[in-house]
Order: structure tokens, then sequence, then C-alpha cells
């Protein structure tokens, strides 16, 4: 049966291998440094998908030669007042 895989970054991937690993040799394999790791990630990748960490793609297409794009950013605001400055 084949499964839908979305794109997911670098750092989800690398937490999928561990929760999955953690898995297979805590769950099933009776490790309990294994079960742990597990518990430990999956706490994390749901706390990450609660608050959205992850960048979420607006707008995707292609580019032909002589288009250009411009990337603009509001400042976040909360009550009126910046909340994060750079």
């Amino acid at each position: 049966m084949a499964r839908f895989t979305r794109p997911v970054s670098r750092i989800d991937g690398g937490l999928r291998y561990l929760q999955d690993t953690g898995r297979r040799r805590g769950i099933s394999g009776g490790s309990r440094g294994w079960f742990w790791v597990f518990v430990a990630v999956w706490v994390t990748r749901r706390v990450r998908h609660a608050i959205g960490s992850e960048p979420a793609i607006v707008y995707r297409g292609e580019l032909q030669p002589g288009d250009t794009i411009e990337i603009s950013h509001l400042t976040e605001t909360y009550g009126g007042k910046r909340i994060r400055r750079r």
C-alpha cells in the first residue's frame, strides 16, 4: 500500500526517523531507552504541529526569464507593540 508523503523539512524528517526507530525498537523491541526517545519525539512533533512552527508555502509557481517577484514581510505585532526585532 502506497502512502502519501508530503514534502517535509529536514528537522521534521529527522524527528520522524527517530520516532519510527523509537517505535520499532522501543515499543516492539522492548528497549526502554528507545521507548523514551519515541515518547519525547512524539510529544515534540505534536507541539510543533500545534503551534505551527513549520513555515507554510504561500505561493508556488514557475518564473520565466524576465519575470520578477517581490517578497515582503509585515511586522508582527501584539496589541500594537512589536514583538520581534531583527
